[in-house]
């Protein structure tokens, strides 16, 4: 299972996280967390469905909801700096030009 504080694989058996000493709920669900890239690509494609995955899965499933985030903010910042920077050459290049916009 995993420790639901530092998101770290456990052993079953133990009453405490051994790496930052959480008590473990041993009723806790197991949850596979492998923290696929996919989960990056898919928050790299859908921002709003990568920023949703992080949220929700921040406490139970942490790798794969920080994968989920970190595509989702590459995700945002591709969708905004690169089309200002398109249009900031873009206009560059007419105003070097003497094309009237």
């Amino acid at each position: 299972m995993y420790c639901r504080n530092c998101g770290k694989q456990i052993d079953n058996n133990l009453a405490q996280c051994p790496y930052c000493n959480v008590p473990v709920n041993q009723n806790q669900i197991l949850v596979e967390d492998n923290g696929s890239t996919w989960w990056g690509v898919l928050g790299c494609c859908f921002p709003i469905v990568g920023l949703i995955l992080y949220i929700v899965w921040k406490d139970t499933k942490p790798k794969s909801g920080k994968k989920a985030g970190i595509g989702a903010l590459i995700g945002f910042i591709i969708g905004t700096v690169l089309p200002i920077a398109f249009y900031a050459i873009l206009y560059g290049i007419m105003f070097t030009m003497g094309v009237p916009y």
